[in-house]
């Protein structure tokens, strides 16, 4: 096997030196450049490969970052997110290690975490609650952690969207159209609820205020996120022409795709009697049979920007930022599709 010894009796350096070049750490230890490229080409010719787990148990860092969350898989928008992580993380000499969050093995994943060295944490959950068992152990450890699509109450770092501005678009973008009638569909808000739900609302209460003043705002609320309530679609479709809303608003691009098939059913046209957004942009948004005009969420940026925040974290060894929770909302969009044109006079 060849070492770094064997490399620096070839280049004619010192070990530490060599360790170093090999480390990352040349820059901080004001190692020329020429002598870097030297000591690359040499190991590169020699075919050295570094011995990760003796790295890591020597300097107690495994260059690795532990990604946790509850619906790996479940939704494109996660693959996005993990996408944006790993783009990330790869340029920036890491790996990834991915952990289901089941409810009930969060013991487990941070038992695992620890054991492995894993150097940072990022979460992705509905809740904040969701981790936190996780997240404590990590705090006893000094491992810092991240939250993705949810802003961060108790770990460092947390991304997310600014949501209650998408929404506030979405209903200026139909009071433009002509619409008043403007019905937003969400999801019941308990104590424990998803935060986007609430700041969707809250954005949708803000945009009828400004932009629909001659309108009551109409907010129906669904019994599950997890789930549809079509009980409550069909009530509201189900309402006579003059009296229902020329435009639903909702939550998510999932209760849209659900409001848009309930309308076919019932025969009634989409955008020509019904205009429907929805949030998030996932895939089946723009092959739907009437194409969803949608706000767009950059998930691939969001997953990039948690891992960046969180590399850079590790890189300043903490500084003491454990304790100071830095949160970050990135911009949305709103995306014209074919689901919403002016109301019918």
């Amino acid at each position: 096997m060849i070492t770094m010894q064997d490399i620096a009796e070839r280049a004619g350096v010192n070990k530490s030196t060599v360790s170093h070049v090999l480390n990352r750490k040349h820059v901080k230890a004001r190692i020329r450049p020429e002598t870097c490229a030297r000591i690359k080409s040499i190991a590169d010719e020699l075919g050295y490969r570094c011995n990760e787990l003796a790295r890591s148990v020597a300097t107690g860092k495994s260059n690795v970052i532990a990604f946790v969350s509850c619906n790996t898989g479940s939704w494109d928008y996660v693959g996005k997110i993990m996408a944006g992580i790993m783009e990330e993380i790869t340029e920036q000499g890491f790996s990834l290690k991915i952990y289901h969050l089941s409810g009930k093995n969060s013991l487990d994943i941070a038992e695992q975490i620890i054991q492995q060295r894993v150097d940072g944490v990022i979460f992705h959950a509905f809740y904040n609650t969701d981790f936190q068992i996780i997240r404590k152990e990590m705090e006893k450890n000094n491992i810092p952690c991240a939250t993705t699509n949810l802003t961060s109450q108790s770990a460092c770092i947390g991304v997310t969207t600014d949501d209650f501005h998408g929404i506030k678009e979405a209903v200026k973008y139909l009071a433009g159209l002509g619409h008043q009638r403007i019905l937003y569909l969400s999801h019941q808000c308990l104590n424990n609820d998803a935060e986007y739900v609430e700041y969707r609302r809250e954005g949708y209460l803000a945009g009828m205020k400004e932009y629909v003043e001659l309108s009551t705002p109409r907010i129906e609320l669904l019994s599950s996120i997890q789930s549809v309530d079509k009980s409550i679609v069909e009530r509201i479709l189900n309402e006579p022409p003059k009296q229902r809303a020329t435009a639903i608003l909702c939550v998510s691009d999932i209760n849209a795709m659900e409001v848009l098939q309930c309308a076919y059913q019932k025969g009634i046209k989409v955008p020509e009697e019904l205009s429907i957004i929805g949030f998030a942009d996932l895939e089946m948004a723009q092959y739907a049979t009437v194409p969803l005009t949608t706000i767009a969420q950059p998930f691939e940026e969001m997953g990039q920007e948690t891992a960046r925040m969180l590399i850079e974290m590790l890189k300043n060894e903490h500084n003491g930022s454990l304790s100071n929770i830095k949160n970050r909302k990135l911009k949305v969009k709103l995306v014209v599709r074919k689901s919403t044109a002016p109301p019918v006079k």
